[in-house]
């Protein structure tokens, strides 16, 4: 597939908010043709690409992508992109244009309750809202997971490095998102869900000769700051599931669905089971 920058506007429908900077959007335009050029187009043949001169609210990430409207569209917001490494962008902003090719349409972003999770919101009294929070970091843990394999098979490697290392480097707010959670076994399971999301798209480097003793040193770091006993669950979840994905993305997620609820949720809820027992131990680390 032959795209050019300067035929892009037929390919890339750009928008962009406030002051946005041409040449660094020029910049970012030529990774994302570079990129759709050797990996193919995005699932629809267009994508939508709102460039903002500035995020907003709570989004903690530089570039989003997703595909509610029944197109795939990617959000890079500049104030952060200028905050990061170059190399921590580029792999970011291509890790969009994968999305975009892999998860391009709605069904990838409304992804029914699996067995399991209704059954775990009857037994334990889960509410709605939380079961969709842990849907959903289990979702895009399967998909960043399938993204960071996609661009390393298609030979981007150093820059996708780059990308893990700085996802599984500690920052203060994690760090006091868990002092915050750590007390509620609801938020407990909530933000255990998240740390599987952020820390899947490393994954896939575990089992890379040259990277993967350093990349298995950088997880357990991110993790570093959890008791035992949530550690050994995430890393269990890591190994036995994650690690044994296969090509079928929603297959994926229903499987890190199941493990979430068997070594988390039923032992944070089930107090005939280890719930007390946990809820104590957490309290006095």
């Amino acid at each position: 597939m032959a795209i050019t920058v300067e035929g892009v506007e037929n390919f890339v429908k750009l928008k962009t908010f406030g002051n946005v900077d041409g040449k660094l959007t020029e910049k970012l335009l030529n990774i994302m043709v570079e990129c759709y050029e050797r990996l193919g187009p995005p699932m629809t043949y267009s994508v939508n690409l709102n460039i903002f001169e500035a995020s907003s609210g709570g989004n903690g990430f530089f570039a989003s992508h997703d595909a509610l409207q029944g197109k795939p569209t990617i959000n890079i917001y500049l104030d952060k992109v200028l905050s990061l490494p170059p190399n921590v962008v580029e792999g970011g902003i291509r890790r969009q244009v994968a999305h975009s090719i892999l998860h391009g349409s709605p069904e990838y972003y409304k992804i029914k309750f699996p067995t399991e999770l209704k059954q775990a919101m009857q037994t334990y009294g889960l509410p709605e809202n939380l079961a969709t929070e842990i849907l959903y970091g289990a979702a895009m843990a399967a998909k960043e997971y399938s993204v960071t394999k996609f661009l390393v098979d298609g030979g981007y490697f150093e820059d996708q490095v780059a990308y893990a290392k700085y996802m599984l480097e500690p920052t203060a707010e994690e760090l006091q998102a868990w002092e915050m959670a750590k007390s509620n076994p609801m938020a407990r399971i909530v933000y255990l869900a998240m740390t599987l999301r952020d820390i899947s798209c490393a994954v896939p480097l575990l089992k890379k000769l040259n990277i993967g003793d350093e990349i298995r040193k950088c997880l357990e770091k991110r993790l570093g700051h959890l008791p035992d006993v949530y550690r050994v669950a995430l890393q269990r979840m890591v190994d036995e599931t994650i690690q044994k994905f296969s090509e079928d993305t929603f297959k994926n997620i229903y499987n890190l669905v199941e493990a979430i609820v068997e070594n988390i949720i039923q032992k944070e809820l089930e107090p005939s089971q280890h719930g007390t027992e946990t809820l104590r131990r957490v309290e006095n680390e």
